[in-house]
């Protein structure tokens, strides 16, 4: 009987371990990219005052995309890479085509690579403030308007922007 007991006990201290560290995984995993520099966040809301100004500076903006688990999503950017000019708004474009014969609910998280400068890349218009609906078999263009603010450090030339699609048909409970 002891020995039913001490399995038991040692089952229930595992369990409560694993949910213990799966619940912090998202907070170490912030303290983890602060500390590295990786995924970089960008804003999470559109920025409204929004003010362009004149420099003759230009740093080089790459667009990167990854569609999460085996989705039957293609998610590609327009332009893989822009020259822009620091201080004035650029509109580009991400096709999204839903594969499959369903409508698929989806949502798309950013980051921004030097992490560091992430907070200088500010979205003004991005189909990643809201989820999107694609009918199957269909596709369509998201919209991303940004500026790179002035203040971006002069040592960075380069910026990533990488996108992860991700498939919440399932958690939203749609068919």
């Amino acid at each position: 009987m002891t020995k039913i007991k001490k399995t038991l006990l040692t089952s229930a201290v595992i369990v409560a371990f694993m949910f213990s560290f799966s619940y912090m995984l998202v907070p170490l995993y912030d303290i983890f990219c602060e500390i590295t520099g990786l995924n970089g966040k960008t804003n999470e809301e559109r920025i409204v005052d929004v003010k362009e100004v004149n420099t003759d500076r230009y740093v080089n903006v790459k667009f990167t995309s990854t569609v999460a688990g085996s989705e039957p999503l293609l998610f590609v950017p327009n332009h893989r890479e822009m020259r822009v000019q620091v201080g004035k708004i650029y509109t580009t474009y991400y096709n999204l085509t839903n594969k499959s014969n369903s409508i698929k609910n989806v949502t798309a998280s950013p980051s921004v690579v030097p992490g560091k400068d992430a907070e200088y890349f500010k979205k003004i218009e991005c189909f990643c403030f809201t989820q999107q609906v694609i009918e199957g078999k269909s596709s369509m263009q998201l919209p991303l308007q940004f500026i790179v603010d002035e203040d971006l450090p002069d040592n960075t030339k380069t910026l990533i922007l990488s996108y992860t699609m991700f498939n919440t048909t399932n958690q939203l409970g749609a068919k």
